[in-house]
């Protein structure tokens, strides 16, 4: 059996005695996971986590697909976890500026598409509501 080049990895390390404070290494990136009910809240949950990856990579593709256009300026992505049921993860991408009809529906067309967004399709509906200019995309 042949191992592929992983897409990412992360090494996380639970010292003895450390409560559930994970130290979290990703690259040369290090970052501190911790449960804030179980342990002293040095870091975001595992959910935060996720969420954060969401947010994250949906940010990044909708700078991608909008700086076709020239500098789309400031995009934010607020991505949040609904316990239910159903689970739920909500993603709301804020705009400052306005889009026409079209390009927002192609703008939520390419988020559908995102590399995490496909990756935690299949364990949650995600829901996308792209506001610009203050107003929803309806």
């Amino acid at each position: 059996m042949t191992m592929q080049a992983p897409l990412a990895a992360a090494d996380a390390r639970l010292a003895s005695g450390a409560s559930r404070a994970v130290d979290l290494r990703m690259g040369p990136h290090e970052l501190t996971a911790d449960h804030t009910e179980a342990g002293d809240g040095r870091g975001p949950t595992p959910l935060e986590l996720m969420t954060a990856s969401l947010a994250a990579c949906s940010a990044m593709s909708a700078r991608s697909h909008l700086e076709r256009d020239g500098d789309p300026g400031d995009i934010e992505v607020v991505a949040t976890l609904d316990a239910g049921p159903p689970t739920l993860l909500y993603r709301r991408v804020l705009l400052a500026f306005r889009l026409d009809a079209d390009e927002a529906h192609r703008l939520a067309d390419a988020l559908e598409r995102t590399e995490v967004t496909m990756m935690l399709r299949p364990a949650f509906t995600i829901r996308t509501v792209i506001e610009h200019a203050g107003e929803p995309l309806v």
